[in-house]
């Protein structure tokens, strides 16, 4: 079985694939970008991730697919608009494709993985390199949160 791991947004989009043998299959990040996308780039980019983990799903046999669930505040309203039509359009394709689809927030992720809902980031890598059998941390926390989405959904959390 494989699993799928996401932690969308607006800047960059980290995803974690691994199999039931804790494999990591792939694990990579979209949209590296530096500045935040103009609305006319936001719907090109909606549709090349759309393209772009179809093109996953058809070179694996993904069981199911983990999003992070994102709170926005009063502060970010203007990234909430963007990274819920990527949450959208995935969640479309992977119900098309009858894929179990699972949403967790920042904290259950981190409750799972560790043991406590308010962990550093630091600790969550370090529980992903500890779980992967990795030989350093992850680099980018936002990969750790990837990885650790597909963990929980490989144990059925």
């Amino acid at each position: 079985m494989i699993y799928l791991g996401i932690d969308p947004g607006v800047r960059k989009l980290w995803y974690g694939l691994i199999d039931e043998n804790l494999n990591i299959l792939d694990a990579w990040i979209l949209l590296q970008q530096k500045k935040k996308p103009t609305r006319k780039d936001q719907f090109d980019r909606i549709d090349k991730i759309y393209k772009y983990f179809e093109n996953i799903s058809k070179n694996y046999d993904i069981d199911s697919v983990g999003i992070e669930k994102l709170y926005f505040t009063k502060f970010n309203q203007a990234n909430a608009e963007f990274v819920y039509g990527i949450r959208g359009a995935l969640v479309r394709l992977f119900v098309h494709q009858n894929i179990n689809y699972y949403e967790y927030t920042p904290n259950q992720i981190k409750k799972y993985i560790t043991g406590n809902g308010k962990a550093w980031k630091k600790l969550v890598q370090n529980f992903i390199k500890k779980l992967f059998n990795l030989q350093s941390l992850p680099k980018y926390n936002d990969t750790a949160d990837a990885l650790g989405l597909a963990y929980m959904i490989s144990k059925k959390y």
